[in-house]
């Protein structure tokens, strides 16, 4: 009979405890602001769909982004119609109507096609954005003319 009290206590009572120990640490750590259970931590970024002219596509953008992650982006035009024209980077605020413009960089002569280029030529569009919320890019070039322009956009989110 003795035996099988200690057994219970050496076995059964030490599960116990750190299942108690365990949910006050967890339920600690939950409450506290800005904590989530994430036990998939993992995720799979997928580029979002971009519509708009197939010559121009936006590289290096994922769907989802943390809060103050910069973008990093880059631009990639297949047409050398636009060869040494001009690029148009701009973030608007989906959640806020009229949409608002968040950040917005112009990026002048861009020749890429003797090097096959990544567009902007010199430079990257990193752009921080820090407020939660559903965004869309556009990026627009504009040829050496300014009369004629192809434009791509895509949305993504900030958490």
């Amino acid at each position: 009979m003795a035996v099988k009290k200690i057994a219970y206590l050496v076995f059964v009572f030490p599960v116990i405890i750190s299942i108690i120990l365990g949910g006050y640490v967890l339920s600690d750590v939950l409450g506290q602001p800005d904590r989530q259970l994430n036990m998939w931590q993992f995720k799979f970024n997928t580029q979002p769909v971009q519509e708009g002219d197939k010559s121009i596509r936006i590289l290096n953008l994922l769907n989802s982004y943390n809060t103050s992650t910069p973008l990093n982006l880059t631009i990639r035009v297949n047409d050398t119609a636009f060869d040494c024209g001009d690029l148009y980077i701009t973030i608007y605020d989906l959640n806020i109507s009229p949409n608002q413009v968040v950040a917005q960089n112009a990026y002048f002569s861009q020749c890429f096609a003797e090097n096959n280029s990544s567009l902007s030529i010199n430079d990257v569009f990193s752009h921080p954005v820090v407020k939660p919320g559903s965004y869309e890019v556009m990026a627009e070039m504009k040829d050496k003319t300014n009369q004629n322009s192809i434009k791509v956009t895509a949305n993504f989110r900030v958490q």
